[in-house]
């Protein structure tokens, strides 16, 4: 029996008017396959068995184990069948035009389009793509062991004080990052990292020379723990620190070869990222899309409003494209 149907969702180009589709509702087969023997007959509709040897041949090996008997392969078939005379029966009831069957349909739609323009049409990324996004993100690949401190500093002048807040700060419990980061923030001397409870964010042994000076990387090269404190003053050009370690990040030196793998994987997503931008794009000017930004910004939404019952299924959805990334 032949279930095509009219209905009322979305228009393909072919449509006299928006808003229009034609969708067959009989059960899809494989193409291509020998007539074979039937094997089921229902509702003016045949299932062969070539049809279930192709059916069978799409499983994984785990799954074909469960139809070695007879026994196990009827229920399939029935299986089948008793999905398609429901969907047969649900036509003949009109839920073809039921609005949660048109949004799920809908959906699914979407998907499979979204699927065929995003997923099946993969652009090559080239070895010269490759060693060209190499160069321009060297830093992401290739990058010197880095060390992670907070700090408490006082100048010359405050010694003493930088020794009773270095007790103060022997006296915290291990890792109590918070309490180390409230006396940088109550005494630190320094206005450049005080507001950050005394951190001083990820530094290469050059930066953190460079910014503090190498009584600091040489004290840091002592701290073998996360959280440990150094057990004294240490003791620079410019005046005192209370030192304690966050954390370390390992150097990084990936050849062109062995970031060959996430570089082609970024390739391919903004490959297809800019993809969807020009498909979204294009619809967008061939539907005429304007928006009223007036009667947007009128509107006002409750949230302390209770939930309403929902006349309609959700509308679906799909969130904007990732933005073009940066050039460097």
């Amino acid at each position: 029996m032949r279930w095509v149907l009219p209905l009322v969702w979305l228009c393909a180009t072919s449509c006299e008017k928006p808003g229009t589709a034609v969708v067959d509702f009989r059960r899809a087969k494989p193409a291509n396959l020998p007539a074979g023997t039937w094997v089921a007959r229902f509702g003016g509709d045949t299932l062969s068995d070539e049809e279930l040897k192709q059916r069978f041949a799409e499983m994984n090996p785990y799954g074909r184990a469960r139809f070695q008997t007879v026994e196990a392969r009827k229920e399939y078939v029935e299986g089948l069948v008793r999905f398609e005379l429901l969907s047969q029966e649900a036509v003949r009831r009109g839920l073809a035009s039921d609005p949660e069957v048109l949004e799920t349909t809908k959906r699914a739609m979407v998907n499979v389009l979204l699927r065929k323009e995003l997923e099946e049409r993969t652009d090559a990324v080239t070895d010269a793509d490759i060693a060209k996004y190499y160069e321009a993100h060297r830093s992401d690949y290739v990058k010197p062991a880095m060390t992670r401190l907070s700090h408490i500093f006082f100048v010359k002048e405050h010694k003493a004080k930088a020794e009773e807040v270095l007790a103060r700060a022997q006296a915290l419990p291990r890792l109590d990052v918070a309490g180390f980061g409230k006396l940088a923030r109550e005494f630190s001397e320094e206005a450049r990292t005080q507001p950050l409870d005394g951190d001083l964010r990820y530094l290469s042994d050059e930066e953190l020379a460079q910014a503090y000076g190498p009584e600091l990387v040489a004290a840091a090269a002592r701290l073998k723990d996360v959280g440990e404190l150094a057990p004294g003053l240490v003791e620079t050009a410019k005046g005192y620190h209370v030192l304690l370690l966050q954390g370390r990040q390992v150097a990084l030196n990936l050849s062109v070869e062995k970031a060959k793998p996430s570089i082609q994987s970024v390739l391919l997503n903004d490959s297809k990222q800019e993809r969807f931008r020009a498909l979204l794009e294009r619809l967008r000017k061939q539907a005429g899309f304007e928006l009223n930004e007036s009667a947007l910004a009128a509107m006002v939404v409750d949230p302390r409003a209770p939930a309403v019952d929902a006349k309609t299924p959700q509308p679906g959805y799909v969130p904007a494209p990732a933005p073009t990334p940066p050039t460097k």
